[in-house]
């Protein structure tokens, strides 16, 4: 991160936010010594200590508890104000860092990022791909990608797109083992789930007329979206998938749909949605804009008419 005039306000509000010397470092790019330099120079400057550190956590003191709301609300201020900048001067500028899930780095985000990159070649990017929970705050990073609504009360969250969850199979191993049309159908069959935390194990399957509850019991078990979408391919059996990364393989007759009057839904019957987790309500302009050519092309009309 580059040092301006409010770094150590910056290492500060990071350091308070992680709980961890170790763990602002590595978000700030910096190293632990000089995290700790900017902590002891602020304090000097401030004349209080700000901050309790032992071996096994770092805690704010009460003084540290005041400065930190009013240092963060600066820090916040001058983000605005340099964003609203750069938006009146017709340019977008800096360095955006996001996570998002596995699969979604290989179906959707290539051909999204580089039309982003194109027209704001002022930008750059650090993307985490992972399929596991990731905390923004921790980990500095302008938003994340998931499938959930945050739970915590210290981030926000938007919705992106909603989506359908199709059940697919590839066309080999349908002739191996046919075709199933109904829930009841897929007991008979090899089902390959995600192993995520947050993955729902029982399926409640929705057409024109009914909810369908069904407990999946997994015969292949895959930690990874990309690694899912991949034994599905080789015919390793059936799999939930979402729409935008089904729907191309399905187009290209790589994958086919079973029990294809059927949608994978919440209990509710209610489609799922993807959605923007992140820390600030005011995201930079460089984020803002990002999330915004992300919507644009996964709810993109081409994508709608397959829905």
């Amino acid at each position: 991160m580059e040092r301006g005039a409010l770094w150590e306000y910056q290492v500060f509000c990071a350091v308070a936010e992680r709980q961890s010397f170790v763990l602002a470092a590595r978000s700030l790019g910096a190293s632990p010594s000089a995290v700790t330099r900017a902590v002891q120079s602020l304090e000097r400057q401030v004349g209080a200590q700000l901050l309790l550190r032992s071996k096994s956590s770092v805690v704010l003191t009460p003084q540290g508890e005041s400065y930190f709301q009013s240092a963060r609300e600066l820090l916040r201020l001058e983000a605005q104000a340099r964003d609203d900048l750069q938006d009146a001067q017709g340019g977008v500028q800096g360095r955006v860092r996001f996570s998002a899930p596995d699969l979604l780095g290989v179906a959707l985000l290539p051909a999204v990022l580089r039309q982003y990159a194109d027209a704001h070649p002022g930008v750059s990017m650090d993307i985490l791909y992972t399929d596991k929970w990731v905390d923004p705050i921790a980990e500095g990073l302008d938003f994340a990608i998931r499938g959930g609504f945050p739970a915590s009360s210290d981030l926000l969250g938007a919705h992106l797109w909603p989506y359908d969850r199709l059940l697919c199979a590839s066309p080999d191993y349908v002739r191996r083992r046919g075709l199933p049309r109904e829930p009841e159908d897929l007991k008979a069959h090899r089902l390959v789930m995600h192993t995520g935390p947050r993955v729902l194990k029982d399926w409640h399957l929705r057409d024109d007329q009914r909810i369908v509850r069904m407990h999946a019991e997994p015969a292949v078990r895959v930690s990874s979206g990309s690694g899912l979408m991949a034994m599905v391919l080789q015919g390793m059996g059936i799999a939930r998938l979402a729409d935008w990364a089904a729907q191309p393989e399905i187009e290209r007759g790589a994958l086919v749909r079973v029990c294809p009057a059927y949608t994978v839904t919440s209990a509710q019957g209610a489609a799922p949605q993807m959605h923007a987790v992140y820390a600030s309500r005011s995201l930079p302009a460089r984020a803002r804009a990002m999330l915004a050519a992300i919507r644009q092309c996964a709810s993109g009309p081409g994508r709608q008419a397959r829905r």
